[in-house]
């Protein structure tokens, strides 16, 4: 389908002709779901390549959100395999398993962030006092102690506003 597309859209910037492409993927690139596809033309031998995906500090960023994707519907590695193999994609990034860290690093940053703008937001409302009445309330994602997935959340009794 993009041999097609290049060579329906493109012309060679060397040699100015159409319909000369041919596409094709550096399997041997391959990192994770991220690989390297380049265009290479027929006439003049000129070649560009390109990853499929950005590169971020933890990784290519596809990778990065098919880990995320996976931990959020609870599967790992495994799982993440069988469901690769099962849609034809390339597996899953070998240090599946690496990418953890970032992930846990942003939802962290991200819930502390959230948590500290509704408390600023509660006691503004509460005219800048900070004693601020609130319901606690928290659950496991299975039951007995063997869960390491929790969720807390806080309302205020104020204005039922929570977090």
């Amino acid at each position: 389908m993009l041999n097609d597309i290049f060579n329906n859209i493109a012309k060679c910037r060397y040699c100015d002709r159409s319909f000369c492409f041919d596409v094709a993927e550096n399997k041997s690139s391959r990192r994770g779901l991220a690989s390297n596809i380049s265009a290479t033309c027929k006439y003049c031998g000129s070649s560009h390549g390109s990853m499929t995906s950005n590169f971020v500090p933890a990784g290519y960023e596809v990778n990065l959100r098919f880990v995320y994707g996976m931990r959020c519907i609870g599967i790992g590695k495994s799982a993440a395999q069988t469901f690769c193999a099962l849609m034809n994609l390339p597996p899953p990034p070998a240090k599946f398993e690496r990418l953890y860290s970032p992930i846990f690093n942003a939802l962290e940053t991200a819930s502390s962030r959230s948590m500290v703008n509704s408390v600023n937001e509660a006691v503004i409302e509460n005219e800048n006092n900070k004693d601020i009445a609130i319901d606690l309330d928290g659950t496991w994602k299975k039951r007995g102690h063997t869960s390491k997935n929790g969720v807390v959340t806080a309302t205020s009794l104020d204005n039922g506003k929570g977090n």
